[in-house]
């Protein structure tokens, strides 16, 4: 009998003790719910100061823009938007370096995603992943992907792009590219771009 009430005890214990750990496991980690207004949000982004270091060597693009969708999500992180075309420099404004003339071409299929990890009085925070883009420097041709870090303010309507925690990678470097950048190289973008179709983000 007693080596039976002692199985229970420690039955009962370790069941308990999963309980506990279980349930602060799902409070460490609440769900978030993404209110996006209007829902969804056709939207467009437009910068004057996106540049691109590699090797530090900064492309500068005098103007770039983006436009997708955003919509209303739950989840920590969650996916809230999609990227669906993004530009960078024109005809008339092209993208510059002190190597030449740059031209990046964009491909947003898939589309690129913007992400929500955390909200604090009206400041959504996340990054924006799949990142694909092939960049020509002169003769030298690469492709750049991965991630960059986004925060976006409703009192501004300000996305702000940036690396500080998220990496992009470059590949696919020609020989002509020797001595401007390499395979492998982790080249930093940095950006503030207007936005126009979201009124509001809300994180709760």
């Amino acid at each position: 009998m007693r080596n039976a009430l002692k199985k229970i005890a420690v039955a009962t214990g370790v069941a308990s003790v999963a309980v506990v750990l279980g349930a602060t496991q799902a409070m460490a980690i609440p769900a978030t719910t993404w209110t996006v207004t209007p829902n969804p949000a056709p939207f467009t982004a437009v910068s004057t100061n996106t540049v691109l270091s590699v090797s530090g060597i900064p492309l500068t693009c005098p103007t770039a823009s983006a436009s997708g969708s955003a919509f209303s999500a739950t989840g920590n992180p969650a996916t809230i938007g999609n990227i669906t075309s993004a530009t960078f420099g024109t005809t008339a404004s092209p993208c510059t370096s002190a190597l030449g003339p740059v031209t990046p071409i964009a491909t947003t299929t898939p589309a690129w995603q913007l992400v929500a990890e955390d909200y604090t009085s009206g400041v959504t925070k996340g990054y924006i992943k799949n990142i694909q883009a092939k960049l020509t420097v002169l003769t030298c041709t690469f492709n750049v992907t991965g991630e960059v870090n986004a925060t976006y303010t409703n009192s501004t309507k300000k996305l702000a792009v940036s690396n500080s925690t998220r990496q992009l990678t470059v590949s696919g470097a020609t020989a002509a590219c020797a001595g401007i950048v390499a395979n492998g190289a982790h080249p930093t973008f940095t950006g503030t771009y207007s936005v126009t179709g979201i009124t509001s983000i809300v994180g709760s």
